[in-house]
């Protein structure tokens, strides 16, 4: 396993109020297998995720996002794909359509690049439209 930084960009559109955009940093792992890329990370302390270790597992055609202890979700985007998800909490269990517009996987001066735009809907009313931009970077010695 080969130690790594994330940086996860997140901008949220109800297509009403002004776009908010949040970024956040981890550290992690990453390994390669049967040509697909994995990366694991624990959520940080006050992301409201804390006690969650996420995975991303991606290839050229499809990125998958897991998310399990304190809350559970499975999230899977690919250009055009309608996922049907449960984000399970211990209070309660929500159901999700991710609907994937774009998806853009490469390898960029040493980054992985995963770029996804998508809508997503909650018990059948949109919620917004999204894009996540993560890079995953081999981790430097000093750990810049």
């Amino acid at each position: 396993m080969q130690k790594v930084q994330i940086r996860v960009v997140s901008t949220t559109s109800d297509g009403v109020n002004k776009p908010q955009t949040s970024e956040n940093k981890y550290q992690g792992t990453m390994a390669e297998k049967n040509g697909k890329y994995y990366c694991f990370y624990d959520e940080e302390k006050g992301s409201g995720l804390e006690g969650t270790k996420t995975t991303i597992k991606w290839d050229q055609e499809r990125v998958i996002l897991i998310r399990s202890g304190s809350l559970n979700h499975r999230q899977e985007f690919c250009e055009g794909l309608k996922d049907y998800s449960t984000y399970q909490t211990p209070y309660m269990e929500i159901p999700l359509v991710t609907d994937t517009k774009y998806l853009n996987t490469y390898f960029l001066n040493g980054a992985w690049c995963l770029e996804m735009e998508y809508s997503l809907e909650h018990s059948g009313e949109t919620y917004g439209d999204m894009k996540i931009f993560i890079e995953i970077r081999e981790a430097t010695i000093s750990g810049h």
